[in-house]
């Protein structure tokens, strides 16, 4: 029989590891389970309704994840990092990096091939991940060709896939909350008619660049592959009639009174405003270039959505000035720097 010594040091040792940790490799290779719906997990004994177990100090872990073609991966990360040089990496077929300290089991979704997840810390971390494959089921909502009228998309709210075309398609990203838009990052865009198009890449990739994106090519497929319930916006316009130098949302997420600046050099430049919930905004105070115009449009820089013209040298004589939208208001400004100021009803 065992002595009370031996029970000891087996608890002992037992408590050291809990301590310790869990410890990783690189290049670990995972492929999708033969059976759809199966999930993969590290630690393997972890479930996503746990807190994520310690992971020892100086580990240097990296999981290459391969994605059957028709199919898409999801992947939840649990975990936090304790020092200031270590971090989470997730790197898509594409190439897009996101860089992270601290995961709180907000998923990424990624297209077929492959993506890349990488580990690094120094000091003593938690860590947990979940991956599962699915096959693309959303069915097509519509096919649209971008003409002279833009379009607005409640883009996470619901299953959704589209095909666009224009000369050049060009998307500008709103999200909900600016502060919290981690819904986006089940949106995919590829370059093509479907998800065998060339994939580009997430909007929530897409949105931290704060500017539009623009197609190479004619064609653009967009896929929504879970809905949030959120009012995330996409704006879908042909780019001859986006063409801008500096392209910047007026964004007045929970407050009365805000800015938005351009700088259009010698070019045009425009400060966009997305209507979601209000009917007015009024323009209280702008500063630009005398010799400059301001054009006002509902919907693209179209005459058919043109509304005035205002000269530098004079618009801040008639403020305040408000203006009217259902969708989309943009205040292009003809060439140098700009600030508009505005009143925005809550």
């Amino acid at each position: 029989m065992p002595s009370l010594t031996t029970f000891l040091s087996v608890a002992l040792l037992a408590s050291v590891v809990s301590a310790v940790g869990n410890t990783c490799k690189t290049g670990n290779v995972v492929h999708k389970p033969v059976i759809d719906g199966t999930p993969v997990y590290f630690p393997a004994t972890w479930r996503e309704d746990k807190a994520a177990p310690a992971l020892a100090k100086d580990q240097s872990c990296s999981w290459m994840v391969t994605i059957p073609q028709g199919y898409y991966a999801k992947l939840t990360i649990s975990g936090k990092m304790g020092d200031k040089h270590s971090y989470f990496q997730t790197v898509d077929c594409t190439g897009n990096v996101v860089q992270t300290k601290l995961e709180t089991k907000h998923p990424y979704y990624f297209p077929s091939p492959k993506f890349t997840l990488v580990v690094s810390n120094e000091a003593a971390a938690t860590f947990a991940f979940k991956i599962e494959w699915a096959p693309y089921t959303t069915q097509i909502s519509y096919i649209a060709g971008i003409g002279m009228q833009p379009h607005v998309l409640n883009i996470t709210q619901d299953l959704f896939a589209a095909d666009f075309s224009s000369d050049k398609v060009a998307l500008f990203v709103s999200p909900a909350d600016p502060n919290d838009y981690y819904s986006l990052r089940s949106s995919l865009v590829f370059e093509g008619q479907d998800y065998n198009g060339n994939f580009v890449a997430n909007l929530y990739t897409l949105y931290e660049t704060h500017q539009q994106w623009v197609s190479k090519g004619s064609m653009v497929y967009i896929v929504n592959l879970e809905a949030s319930n959120k009012t995330d916006i996409l704006l879908v316009q042909d780019i001859q009639y986006a063409n801008f130098v500096d392209y910047v949302e007026l964004n007045c997420y929970g407050v009365s009174t805000c800015s938005a600046s351009v700088d259009g050099g010698d070019g045009k430049s425009a400060v966009l405003s997305l209507y979601a919930s209000r009917s007015n905004e009024t323009l209280v105070d702008i500063k630009m270039d005398p010799s400059a115009t301001m054009k006002v449009y509902y919907g693209s820089e179209t005459a058919f959505g043109f509304d005035s013209t205002y000269n530098g040298s004079t618009i801040n004589s008639q403020l305040p000035l408000t203006f009217y939208g259902e969708d989309v208001t943009q205040y292009v400004i003809s060439n140098g720097k700009a600030t508009l100021t505005f009143n925005i009803p809550q």
